[in-house]
Order: C-alpha cells, then structure tokens, then sequence
C-alpha cells in the first residue's frame, strides 16, 4: 500500500513479540498488528506513523483521566455503531483484497465465494475449529477434482499423440 515505506514481516513480527513478552509482566492483553484497525484507521484518514501515535496517547491519556469510570461510559456505547465501523473495517480488507492481484479478483468469483461462504456459515452455526476445517475440506477437495483433471487432460494428450 504504501510501498518502500511497507515494513518487512521479520519486522512486524519481532515488534509484536516484543510487545507481548514486555507487557505480560504488566498484566496487557496479548497484542497484535491487527489488519482490521489499521484499515478502518486507514480509510477514515490516517495515512502516517503520527496518527497510531495519537491513538494511543489519547487512549493512555483517558485511561489516566477518567479510570475506571471509563469502563462505565464505555459499556453505554452504542453496540450499532461499532457494528458499523467493523463493517467499514472489514470492507476495506475484502476491497485491498480483491485489488491485490488478477488471480485474487479471478478465484473470488469462482470457486472462492463457495468456500468464504461454506467457511463462515460454518462457523457461524457451529464452531469455528469446524468451519475451519469444512473450508480446508472443501479447498483440498476442490483441487483434488482439479489436479484429476489435469492428469486426465495429459494422458488424453499422450494418446492422441
């Protein structure tokens, strides 16, 4: 996305352990580089380093202000509105997704609706492990099926010739 500026994996990796191996002594939540966030940052503006920054110093700053009184106002939050913005989040991945190449836009309109579709009804009704593995089923089937048909394809070629 933003190309030389992009940081490598080994990179984002050894941040994020970092971060965790530091704050468990502090009693945090395991963190991680999550792609929703950054996307919904993302898209409503933030396009540099400062704009994370900020982000958490507003956070430790009403953290420090406000307490656990904090806690109070954010259980009265509107649960539609972050519906919303989890929306918008998850929009912008399925979009940047579907940019990314010919191959992604090509295999999300064939049979990779049938296995996004299969995977998260699946999940949802039962539990994700099984929707999960209802979706690497029907990948390994898929190209079972397609991988017999190529062997078919060439030993008609050989006959033929």
């Amino acid at each position: 996305m933003y190309g030389s500026r992009g940081a490598s994996a080994s990179k984002i990796a050894l941040s994020v352990s970092l971060c965790n191996l530091i704050g468990c002594w502090f009693g945090i939540m395991p963190v991680c580089h999550g792609a929703g966030g950054l996307a919904a940052q993302h898209r409503f503006g933030a396009r540099y380093g400062t704009a994370v920054i900020f982000l958490g110093v507003a956070k430790i700053l009403l953290g420090l202000l406000f307490g656990s009184s904090l806690e109070l106002a954010l259980d009265e939050f509107p649960e539609t509105v972050l519906g919303a913005l989890l929306l918008v989040a998850g929009l912008e991945l399925a979009i940047s997704g579907l940019k990314q190449s010919e191959e992604v836009r090509r295999s999300c309109f064939g049979q990779g609706w049938f296995i996004l579709l299969l995977t998260a009804i699946t999940a949802l009704v039962h539990k994700t492990f099984i929707g999960f593995a209802a979706g690497a089923s029907a990948v390994l089937v898929l190209n079972a099926r397609w991988w017999a048909q190529q062997q078919f394809a060439r030993r008609w070629q050989s006959i033929e010739e």
